[in-house]
């Protein structure tokens, strides 16, 4: 049997847009899908992450002095998977800090945090103070925990 041309043209334009809408994301994170929590502790600044969609997140925390603009401890890129609770933890000395984050859901590449680092966050730097000295606790590792 012979199809004209322009019928075998029209099918498979149609199959290669279905088979691109299979291929195709079902779902994006959410802004609340990133719960970051930051405190600081005896010795150590700590930010824990929780994501809650498919998939991953890539994050980053930097812990920058009060009257200062460079950080003292960056910690990161630490990968945090669909429903795990990760920490991030950095020993710092004793003093007032700013915490600045960004996290990246892989692979939609959406992205939320402080400005700095992003040029447009979605939240605000975090102050804290930590009061113990290092080495009484905490990690510094700084691939995160």
């Amino acid at each position: 049997m012979n199809v004209p041309l322009a019928a075998r043209s029209v099918g498979i334009a149609a199959a290669v847009t279905a088979l691109g809408l299979l291929a195709a994301p079902t779902a994006s994170a959410e802004p609340d899908d990133v719960t970051v929590d930051i405190v600081g502790e005896d010795n150590a600044v700590v930010m824990g992450v929780r994501y809650d969609a498919p998939g991953a997140v890539v994050c980053i925390m930097a812990v920058v002095p009060e009257d200062g603009t460079v950080a003292v401890a960056t910690v990161g890129p630490t990968i945090v998977m669909d429903g795990d609770d990760v920490d991030l933890e950095a020993a710092v000395e004793p003093g007032d800090y700013t915490v600045q984050w960004s996290c990246s859901s892989v692979p939609a590449f959406e992205q939320w945090g402080t400005t700095p680092p992003m040029t447009a966050g979605t939240a605000t730097p975090v102050a804290v103070t930590v009061t113990g000295t290092p080495g009484s606790g905490g990690s510094g590792n700084p691939f995160g925990s």
